[in-house]
C-alpha cells in the first residue's frame, strides 16, 4: 500500500524556493519543500492575537478582584491608621482600571471585525452558518453528520463567542459602569448608566445579581473553551494551540492548494487520489484492487493522480484518506441490482451506505471515514465509484459478468477526474 507521509517538523520555505527547485528539474525536493509550504496557512492576525490576550488577562484579573471585592478571603493586619492600610481600595482601583482596559480591547475587537481577513468575521447571519452550526453539533455528539472542514472558528464556536464574548461583554460593561457610577447618581456619568436599573430587573440588587451570573458565566466558557482547543490541537494536529501565539494553523497539503496564493506558485493540478479497497478471497469483493492495474493505465495521462492499494488494512487507510483532498474510492458496492451495475456514491451517500463487510475483524470503510470526519480531516470531495458483485463466495477470481463491466468502471473513475479538472 502506497502511504503518504505527513511531517510536523518546522522547515523554512518560500514560494520563490519551491519554484526555482521546480526550474531545476528537482521534482522530489520541491515536493518536500512544497509539502511544507502550503502546510502553513495564516489565520489570525496579530491584532486579533493580542486581544485575545488582553482579554484573557483582563477576565482573569476582573474575576479575581472581583470575587475579593464580594467576599475578601484576605486581610492585612491592620495596627495603625486606616489610611495606610488601603487594600480593600487598591483592589477595587485594580478592578476598575482593567474594566476601563476590558472595555477598550472589546471597542477595538468590534473595529477589527470589518478590519480584519476572513478568519476574523462571522457569517452569522447568513443561512449556511446555521445549517453548519447543525452539523457540527451533530458531529460532536457523533451522529451521522456532513459537517464541513474548517480552518478558523467553526460555527459553533463563533456562536459561543457572540454569546459571552459579545452578549456577555456588554452585560459585564453595562452593569458594572452602573455599579461604579451608582454612589454619583446626578453626576453626568451616573447619568448617563442611569437607565441600565430598570433594563436589568429595576433595583440594585438584580443589576449586581446580573453581574455576578454573567461573571460565572465566563469562567465556564473559559474552561470550555480551554478544552475544547486542546481537544482540537490533539485530533487534528492543526496547531490551534500554537496558532494563537504564531498566528499560524497546519492544513494537509491537499487542502491548501485551494488558496489562490498557492496555485499561483505552483503549476500542477491538484492531486487526486484513486484508493482501491477490498478483499481479494472473496471473489468480486476484490473488485477495487483488480482494478487498479487498469486504472494506472488509463490515468497515465494525468498529472498527480495517486493510486492507492487498501487491501484489507481497515485504519491504515485513514491516512492517505486525510491527506488528499479529491478522493475516488473504487469498491464493490452491494446495492441490490443487477450485477455489474455501475454505482456511484457522493460524498454525503457514503457514510449512511452499508457496504460489504466479509469478517468482524475487517473495518468497514464507513469507520475510517468518521474517523477522518471526527479529525475535521475528510477530503473536500469524495466519491465512490463500483459495481454490483455477481459473487461474494470464497474465491480468488472475478466473476466474468465484473470482468466485462470493467472498461465501463476506469471510464466513470476517468470522467470524475476530468470533471474536477475542469471546475
Amino acid at each position: 500500500m502506497n502511504t503518504v507521509e505527513e511531517s510536523s517538523t518546522a522547515f523554512e520555505a518560500t514560494p520563490e524556493k519551491a519554484n526555482k527547485l521546480v526550474k531545476a528539474g528537482e521534482p522530489s525536493e520541491h515536493e518536500a519543500l512544497h509539502a511544507r509550504l502550503i502546510r502553513s496557512i495564516y489565520v489570525w492576525e496579530a491584532p486579533i492575537r493580542i486581544f485575545h490576550w488582553v482579554n484573557a488577562a483582563s477576565i482573569m484579573l476582573l474575576m479575581l478582584t472581583g470575587i475579593y471585592i464580594g467576599h475578601p478571603f484576605f486581610t492585612p493586619e491592620n495596627s495603625g491608621d486606616a489610611y495606610s492600610h488601603f487594600f480593600m481600595g487598591w483592589v477595587r482601583d485594580v478592578h476598575f482600571f482593567t474594566a476601563f482596559i476590558f472595555t477598550a480591547n472589546l471597542i477595538y475587537r468590534f473595529y477589527w471585525t470589518f478590519k480584519g481577513n476572513h478568519y476574523a468575521k462571522s457569517q452569522i447571519l447568513q443561512k449556511n452558518f446555521w445549517l453548519g452550526l447543525i452539523e457540527v453539533i451533530k458531529g460532536y455528539l457523533f451522529l451521522p453528520n456532513h459537517k464541513p472542514h474548517y480552518i478558523g472558528h467553526n460555527p459553533l464556536a463563533q456562536l459561543s463567542y457572540w454569546i459571552f464574548i459579545g452578549i456577555g461583554s456588554v452585560i459585564m460593561v453595562l452593569t458594572g459602569y452602573f455599579l461604579l457610577f451608582q454612589p454619583q447618581p446626578d453626576s453626568i456619568y451616573g447619568k448617563s448608566f442611569a437607565w441600565v436599573l430598570p433594563l436589568f430587573g429595576g433595583n440594585d440588587y438584580q443589576v449586581r445579581s446580573w453581574h455576578h451570573l454573567v461573571a460565572w458565566g465566563f469562567m465556564l466558557f473559559v474552561v470550555v473553551h480551554v478544552y475544547m482547543s486542546i481537544r482540537e490541537d490533539w485530533l487534528s494536529r492543526n496547531g490551534t494551540m500554537s496558532s494563537i501565539f504564531t498566528g499560524y494553523k497546519f492544513e494537509p497539503a491537499a487542502r491548501a492548494y485551494a488558496t489562490a496564493e498557492n496555485r499561483a506558485t505552483v503549476s500542477q493540478p491538484e492531486k487526486v487520489t484513486v484508493l482501491g479497497i477490498g478483499n481479494t478471497l472473496y471473489s468480486d469483493d476484490g473488485l477495487g484492487l483488480e482494478a487498479l492495474p487498469e486504472l494506472q493505465k488509463a490515468l497515465a495521462d494525468f498529472e498527480n493522480i495517486e493510486i492507492v492499494d487498501g487491501s484489507t488494512e481497515g485504519m491504515q487507510l485513514l491516512g492517505p484518506v486525510e491527506a488528499t483532498n479529491r478522493l475516488i474510492v473504487v469498491d464493490a458496492i452491494n446495492a441490490d441490482t443487477e450485477p455489474g451495475t455501475v454505482i456511484e456514491l457522493t460524498k454525503e451517500e457514503i457514510p449512511s451506505f452499508n457496504g460489504i463487510k466479509m469478517s468482524v475483524h475487517q473495518i468497514g470503510f464507513q469507520e475510517v471515514i468518521s474517523a477522518a470526519q471526527l479529525r475535521d480531516r475528510l477530503p473536500e470531495k469524495m466519491v465512490m465509484i463500483g459495481l454490483q458483485p455477481a459473487s461474494l463466495e470464497l474465491n480468488t477470481e472475478l466473476t466474468d459478468k465484473i470482468h466485462q463491466s470493467l472498461p465501463e468502471l476506469v471510464q466513470r473513475v476517468r470522467h470524475q477526474i476530468e470533471n474536477w479538472r475542469s471546475e
